[in-house]
């Protein structure tokens, strides 16, 4: 691959997310383990994905998706 192809296909697969520490999201939550995957590309790395894992109640969870009622946070 040329490098402008590649560098537009890294653009376009990268997705992050970004939530302010004073919301409640399950992103937030300290039962929440988020899922990564290998990076696509020259460079070794892992990149988080929108989707994660509720430890607590064992299933699947998006990680902007609205908070369980077992909702914690670590305390600081």
């Amino acid at each position: 691959m040329t490098a402008k192809v590649e560098n537009f296909c890294m653009t376009k697969r990268i997705k992050s997310i970004s939530v302010d520490s004073s919301e409640r999201a399950c992103v937030n939550c300290i039962w929440y383990e988020q899922h990564y995957r290998k990076n696509r590309g020259n460079v070794s790395a892992w990149v988080p994905t929108s989707i994660g894992y509720c430890l607590l109640r064992d299933v699947m969870r998006g990680a902007l998706r609205g908070p369980c009622g077992n909702f914690e946070r670590e305390a600081v």
